[in-house]
């Protein structure tokens, strides 16, 4: 979740033009690619929303999140759901 959460918040939202967002954990061997990224304000926090494929040794998976911008800039994942 956290490499997801950082490829969601570190997007450039002008410069993708809904082109999807690749993302890969040297650490467990996942990867996949974000899709359907937007941006939108929910109670004054700026938030992503987003789905995503995870590929893994166990193998595909598709989640939906949500990660919005928290205190001092952080980002944190408010939700990670299979889809």
């Amino acid at each position: 979740e956290a490499t997801i959460r950082n490829a969601v918040s570190s997007a450039d939202m002008e410069s993708l033009g809904g082109a999807p967002v690749a993302w890969a954990n040297s650490g467990t061997g996942s990867r996949g690619s974000i899709e359907q990224l937007i941006e939108l304000k929910e109670d004054g926090s700026l938030c992503r929303r987003f789905v995503t494929s995870r590929e893994s040794f166990d193998g595909v998976a598709l989640f939906r999140g949500e990660a919005c911008m928290v205190g001092g800039g952080a980002w944190q994942m408010q939700r990670f759901d299979p889809a």
